[in-house]
């Protein structure tokens, strides 16, 4: 009775914490981080955040475990242009800071902040609408190579992920919009039942369609395996694209952060397995399950987006970003 009268207090303390600091206007820049679930967004978060300045949102447009967000389907697509009054009151509050949940403001600890710093793995389809509404958010997109999402997403089934294409192919704006030259494809992939070709092609629609809508410069493209090999230089690139600052060359992420667990888990970097995470996709699946999937990512114009040591070469991406 006595910790659960605690956690009430410690609760109702946080909540009033964060909302004083939304009274004291400490929420002007706001950083929004989005990908696909198992791409590293909450390792990235956290190196985001190293001195802890921001307010964490963690998730909070997830469509299962925050309530408030029992409207929204696993990864919905919102057209620019459409009118959603609930998503739009709900994205206001979270964007100004007023919101406050226990599970989105589980990592914060600190008095006085200066900015939001909010990480979403559903977002990405409907992150066009989003920034159109609420100018001030800068937008932040991370990819990770999609064997290495599938197989990592494989190994957690009982989590909350969207396992079905079909599901994304019956929401009719994206269909419209984006997805009648995948029809037949995305339809031959689901009725296999390859639960890595599944992912694969989940995670091409859901990158595909914001690299498609924004242009260049409006977002900012990262890579999971970019940020893995030098940390400090991409993060730096992150905080230039936000603040428009140029010289990040005081920058410093402690070695205990950037190899720290992650929250969700356990170990983002794979630092103590003694495996690299960026290639060690390749021994865990078999030749033809990496063809079939090379043939999804072909699609969509992935195929070359990664080389033969599995790093990114982000000037792969030129046909379908700057189409915009």
């Amino acid at each position: 009775m006595i910790n659960k009268f605690n956690t009430k207090i410690a609760g109702l303390c946080r909540k009033a914490i964060l909302k004083a600091n939304y009274v004291l206007k400490n929420y002007n820049e706001v950083i929004w981080l989005i990908g696909d679930g198992r791409s590293g967004t909450t390792w990235v978060f956290d190196l985001i955040n190293h001195d802890k300045r921001f307010r964490e949102m963690f998730e909070p447009f997830h469509p299962e475990f925050v309530g408030d967000t029992d409207s929204l389907i696993p990864h919905q697509y919102i057209r620019q242009d459409d009118s959603n009054e609930n998503l739009t009151d709900l994205a206001t509050k979270i964007f100004s800071g007023m919101y406050t949940h226990p599970r989105v403001d589980s990592g914060n600890r600190s008095l006085l902040y200066k900015g939001l710093l909010i990480k979403d793995i559903f977002a990405n389809l409907f992150s066009y609408w989003a920034v159109s509404q609420f100018p001030e958010v800068r937008p932040v997109l991370l990819i990770r190579n999609p064997f290495s999402v599938a197989i990592s997403k494989s190994k957690k089934k009982n989590w909350f992920w969207e396992t079905e294409p079909l599901n994304l192919l019956s929401q009719h704006t994206l269909h419209e919009d984006y997805l009648t030259p995948f029809e037949d494809m995305i339809r031959r992939v689901s009725s296999g039942k390859d639960y890595i070709l599944n992912q694969i092609l989940i995670w091409s629609i859901i990158n595909y369609v914001p690299l498609r809508q924004f242009s260049p410069g409006s977002i900012h493209i990262c890579f999971y395996e970019n940020i893995y090999k030098e940390p400090v230089r991409e993060i730096a690139k992150i905080y230039r694209f936000v603040r428009g600052e140029h010289d990040t060359s005081q920058l410093v992420i402690r070695n205990k952060i950037i190899e720290r667990p992650s929250r969700v888990t356990g170990r983002e970097s794979n630092l103590l397995s003694g495996t690299s995470p960026i290639s060690a996709w390749k021994n865990e699946l078999k030749h033809k399950e990496i063809d079939d999937g090379l043939k999804i990512l072909q699609c969509f114009g992935f195929d070359n987006l990664y080389d033969n040591n599995s790093m990114p070469n982000i000037e792969s991406l030129r046909n379908i970003h700057e189409f915009a």
